[in-house]
Parts: C-alpha cells; structure tokens; sequence
C-alpha cells in the first residue's frame, strides 16, 4: 500500500473513532441536560481543553505506532517530503495534543465570548464538540502520520 492510501484510509477511521468519543465524553460530562454551562470550571469552554488534548494525543499516537509497526514489516511505503513535527512519536504526540487543547479552548472561548452566552442549548453543543472532534481528528491524524512515514 503506498503510504498517501494509507494515511486516507487512517485518517478516516480515526475521524470516525474521534466523533464517536466526543460524543461519548460529552455525554458523561453534560448529561443530557437541556443545556450547558459555559463558563467555569466543569464548563464546555474548559472542556474543550482536555477534549482537544486527548483527540491531538490519540490522534497521533495509536495510528503513528501502527504506521511505525506497518513500515517496519513493509506493508506500507515511506512517504517523501520533510515535516516540522518532532520526530519522536511521544513528543509528536504531547505536542499535538497540547495544540489540540490550546486551539479548543481559544476558538470556543472567543466565540463564545462574542456570542456572549453564558448557556447552551445541548444539542447545540453536542454539534459543536462532535464538530470539533471531526475536524482535529482530520487535521492532525494525516499531519501525523506524514511525519511518521517519511523515509529517513
């Protein structure tokens, strides 16, 4: 399989598995409330944080050690090209997260600011998370998995 298929075919299945966990902690966070606090602790905005963590983490880690064990065995080729990630999957994947976690709770604080809501209506929320989670997952699983296949 030639390294750019591979990262298509990773990218969609950890979009998937992303969503699908954004849904499932919001659920056990929230509840199914009618709505949501926005502001402080236990908030949505603050939630975003480690939310956006555990997505860039994951994100990286999981399909970069199966595209490192793939390489290895030969099932998969290197990528050409150069990255500024770091190189080490666990830095890579620290680094991810913490951007995940900064992105998240800066863009939903700003808007939320400028919306200037103090509650959310749930389904409105969940949307935005599941959002979020779609879109991370999207951005950083192939940004990830590039810089682990490129041929040193």
């Amino acid at each position: 399989m030639t390294g750019p298929a591979y990262i298509r075919r990773e990218t969609r299945v950890s979009i998937v598995i992303n969503t699908v966990l954004s849904a499932l902690f919001f659920l056990a966070v929230f509840g199914n409330s009618a709505s949501v606090p926005v502001w402080g602790s236990g908030g949505y905005v603050l939630d975003f944080g480690p939310q956006g963590f555990m997505i860039g983490l994951m994100a990286t880690l999981v399909p970069g050690a199966l595209a490192r064990r793939a390489l290895r065995s030969g099932t998969i080729d290197p990528v050409r090209g150069s990255t500024r990630m770091p190189r080490g999957l666990l830095l890579r994947g620290v680094s991810c997260g913490v951007a995940g976690a900064v992105a998240g709770i800066a863009l939903s604080g700003a808007g939320l600011t400028l919306a200037g809501l103090a509650q959310l209506p749930w389904w409105p929320a969940l949307l935005a998370k599941l959002a979020f989670g779609f879109v991370l997952a999207a951005l950083i699983t192939p940004a990830g998995l590039r810089a682990e296949l490129i041929a040193r």
